[in-house]
Order: C-alpha cells, then structure tokens, then sequence
C-alpha cells in the first residue's frame, strides 16, 4: 500500500502544482491513499467549500488542516458535516470539525488524526502527547497516521520517538520548508520532521517576499500577499506499508521545482 501525503498546500500556485503533479506521480508510483495539507488552500489563510470539493475532484482521500483551521469562515459551512477533513485534534473540547477520521480501506482500518505543537505556538491546546495518547487508547485501528502541525523541530522529533512503533507514518507540517530526515525510526515509524510545502518557490515560505523583507527591516506589519507568480515546488512524501505487517517498509521524499 503505497500512501502519498502532500505537504501545505499554499494559494493559486499551490493549487497550479497540485493539479499538475498529482494524476502523474498517483501514476507512476501506484499510489493508494492521498493525504493533502489544505489549511492555507484559499489564498493563503484557510480552506472554503470550492476548493475543499476541487481536492476530492483529484481524488483526495483526507485533509488536514492547522492553526488555520478557522481562518477561512466559510469552512464553518461544512466542516461538521464531512467526514475527510481533520483539524488539530488537541485544540480546546468544542471546537468546530473533527480531530481525527477512521477509514476502511481494503478491510484495513486507518485513522488519521492531527496534532498542533505547543511551542512557539499559540497558547491553549492540550498536549499532542497525551492526547495522542488518549486518542491510541479510545480508537482502535491498524493504522495510524499522524500530521504534527509545529513550528518546533524539536517537538516533531521527540514526538516520532515518542510513538514510534505506536504509530506507522509521523510527518511534520507547518514550517513550510522541506527537512531531509525521511527515514524509518528503530521500532518501524515512517518519519519526517517537516513534509514542506506545495505553493510558490521564489516567495518566503508562499508569501512575497517583499512584504516579509519589509518586516524584518522597517518592521511595519505588512499585510500577508501570496506570491502568484514565478516557479513552483511541490513537496511530498510517500510511504510504503505492507498491508500484512501493517509495518511502514520505506518512505520517499517528493520535491518537484516547475
């Protein structure tokens, strides 16, 4: 079973390499199940109804989401009603969507769920520790997947060797820049600290890179651009699972530059 998971999906060139990368590398790889990244979808800051059906139009299995889960309000117009849209699942009890999706594939149980990390990152979410802990004991599955949305490269590590062996494929989201680090940990997790993301190369992480020079320099609050224009990075990963193991036998980095 072969799993491919695109990295931060960022704006109208996010989308453009989308399009243009998926069909060929589901192809060419034999690709079974499709993760994508979504939360900054929609010009750069969360996901609406139109491209949340445009990504299952390419055949998307599940998406996940971030810290820009809500930015998007139109998301609150459907995020309770499907089943294939994950948020982060130790944000505060009663937060709109869902935090995790179990999915029957082949007679194979899979459960993907999303964490957001807690440091140099906003305040009030539980631990993704013990609630990953919480969620492997309450939902039982034969796979699990899990996207850790965090900003520190530090968190995402301790928290791969933390469950490694626990859980089958632990990828980092969130910074926006691809880690070479793809590899299996000691007892079978498929890991990689940041999947990188799908959206502009030429910008600073998807945004124009003269509003953040701006910030630096004059430190003027300018208002986030994505960067529409010029070439374009697709990142990814794939992981392999033996479907009579359930063990990840290998992961792959994707970075395709148009």
């Amino acid at each position: 079973m072969n799993l491919l998971i695109v990295g931060d999906v960022f704006s109208k060139l996010g989308r453009a390499s989308l399009e243009r990368n998926l069909k060929k590398i589901k192809e060419e790889r034999k690709v079974n199940f499709i993760i994508v990244n979504a939360e900054n979808i929609s010009h750069g800051k969360g996901m609406n109804e139109k491209h949340y059906k445009w990504l299952l139009s390419l055949g998307v299995n599940v998406i996940t989401l971030g810290n820009h889960a809500y930015q998007n309000q139109n998301i609150f117009d459907f995020i309770d009603d499907v089943n294939n849209v994950v948020r982060p699942y130790n944000y505060p009890e009663g937060s709109r969507g869902r935090g995790y999706v179990t999915v029957n594939y082949n007679g194979i149980v899979i459960t993907i769920f999303q964490v957001i990390g807690n440091v140099f990152m906003e305040e009030g979410n539980s631990s993704p520790f013990l609630k990953t802990e919480e969620l492997l004991k309450q939902v039982k599955s034969d796979i699990y997947i899990c996207d850790f949305h965090g900003e520190a490269t530090s968190e995402k590590i301790a928290f791969g060797h933390y469950f490694d062996g626990r859980i089958q494929v632990v990828y980092g989201t969130h910074t926006h820049v691809p880690t070479n680090d793809a590899r299996i940990l000691p007892n079978g997790t498929a890991y990689i600290t940041d999947v990188g993301m799908t959206g502009a190369l030429d910008g600073v992480i998807g945004v124009k890179k003269e509003t953040i020079i701006g910030r630096y320099i004059d430190e003027n609050k300018h208002r986030f651009e994505p960067e529409n224009q010029g070439r374009t990075q697709f990142n990814g990963i794939i992981v392999e699972i033996n479907e009579k193991t359930l063990k990840a036998t290998n992961i792959d980095k994707i970075n395709v530059i148009e």
